[in-house]
């Protein structure tokens, strides 16, 4: 499994950082989670080449907010012929409909062309259960709390993705032993982010320790924040988590492999 952050920041875009969406690559299947304005990284050849080799591009939305999703307006510009399979929760996982809500989203007046008249092959999937089939691999998503709802995403023992989310005990057993985490950390230890449905650091690092993942990747990173102050998040956490867990701070655009150690290739 590959893993390249293309949007690592929540609201808005700064500086180098762009808003949530991240490409999974395993087997023959290229897997995007969120659809941020990271997604127009994709323009970049050497991360476009990743999906091109594969028959289809398949992308997960956490939930409908603007962060997470005004990249899939970019998507004629960046596969105009390639099959396109956005997979998007609906009841009970979360609030909205998601043909509702995209549809809203991504048509006159507030963009030109409808999204089901998108060029290329194009096909709307509504989740709404606790497992989901992606290119041959079993999704477990379970509900979060945050305005509208959002869903968490598991990828076997690999990788778990969790953002737009109180700090949450049930997480805790949701990624359990796994790979690699990410989960968004909103504000420092202290903060409290709770009253618009985030997490902070302390109480990541605490989830992160008592599931025993062996990595934890911080995302959905506050756009105020200079690369001095994220420097400075990761060794809060790593104060936190007294070397139980190993942090790692996202490059954009920076493939990383998952499993064995973390590395960037």
């Amino acid at each position: 499994m590959r893993l390249t952050p293309l949007g690592t920041n929540g609201y808005m875009p700064s500086g180098t950082r762009q808003t949530m969406c991240f490409l999974v690559r395993y087997g023959d299947t290229a897997l995007v989670l969120d659809a941020g304005t990271g997604l127009a990284r994709m323009l970049d050849p050497r991360i476009s080449a990743q999906v091109e080799e594969c028959e289809g591009l398949d992308l997960v939305l956490s939930h409908f907010h603007l962060d997470h999703t005004i990249g899939l307006s970019y998507l004629p510009g960046l596969v105009p012929s390639l099959p396109v399979r956005i997979h998007a929760p609906g009841p009970p996982l979360v609030e909205a409909d998601p043909a509702e809500a995209l549809c809203r989203l991504i048509h006159p007046p507030l963009f030109p062309v409808p999204l089901p008249e998108f060029p290329m092959p194009l096909e709307l999937i509504r989740v709404t259960g606790e497992t989901h089939e992606v290119g041959g691999a079993t999704l477990r998503l379970r509900c979060q709390t945050h305005p509208g709802g959002s869903i968490g995403v598991r990828l076997g023992d690999q990788l778990a993705y969790v953002t737009d989310t109180v700090a949450d005990d049930m997480t805790v057993g949701f990624v359990a032993g796994v790979e690699l985490l990410l989960h968004e950390v909103w504000t420092g230890a202290g903060g409290d982010p709770a009253a618009h449905g985030h997490s902070a650091a302390d109480q990541v690092a605490r989830i992160a320790r008592e599931a025993g993942v062996r990595r934890l990747m911080p995302v959905h990173l506050h756009p105020a924040r200079s690369p001095a102050e994220l420097e400075a998040l990761v060794r809060e956490l790593e104060g936190s988590l007294e070397g139980s867990v190993d942090v790692l701070l996202p490059e954009e655009g920076r493939t990383y492999a998952v499993g064995g150690d973390l590395d960037a290739l």
